[in-house]
């Protein structure tokens, strides 16, 4: 499906709107499969567009409202802070969209060790991890 043209990908979802046939006949018609039709229908109903791909990112209208949720979880990790996201703004999001709002909100992450046994590393103090390891979130 990714190699249908944005035009075709909306002449389908138009004749399905206008009650031009079935996902078998648009899929006949169109010489497309059944299910890139019902795909395509999916993204129209659920998206408002027939553009692939389920990650939009945060953009630039979003990033206040991005770094206000990462103030009020200062601890949280990058799967908290999606699904924080995704709860607060019903859009779906993947993990890179987030770290890339991070840095162009200027948000680093802190390093904090743990998460290793002391017997991995028994010449450092207390059998810390070395730092660099945690996966906690911070405001620089």
């Amino acid at each position: 499906m990714n190699s249908l043209p944005m035009g075709l990908r909306r002449r389908i979802v138009e004749a399905y709107e206008r009650s031009e046939g079935t996902y078998v006949e648009l899929a006949r018609r169109f010489g497309v499969g059944e299910a890139t039709v019902y795909r395509l229908v999916r993204l129209k109903r659920e998206r408002g567009d027939v553009r692939l791909g389920s990650v939009r990112g945060i953009s630039e209208e979003d990033l206040p409202e991005f770094v206000k949720l990462v103030q009020e979880s200062p601890g949280a990790t990058l799967e908290q802070l999606k699904q924080a996201w995704v709860a607060r703004t019903r859009s779906e999001l993947s993990l890179s969209s987030i770290a890339r709002a991070f840095r162009r909100a200027g948000i680093s992450r802190q390093k904090v060790g743990g998460g290793r046994s002391s017997a991995r590393h028994p010449s450092r103090p207390g059998g810390h991890a070395p730092p660099g390891r945690a996966k906690k979130l911070g405001v620089r």
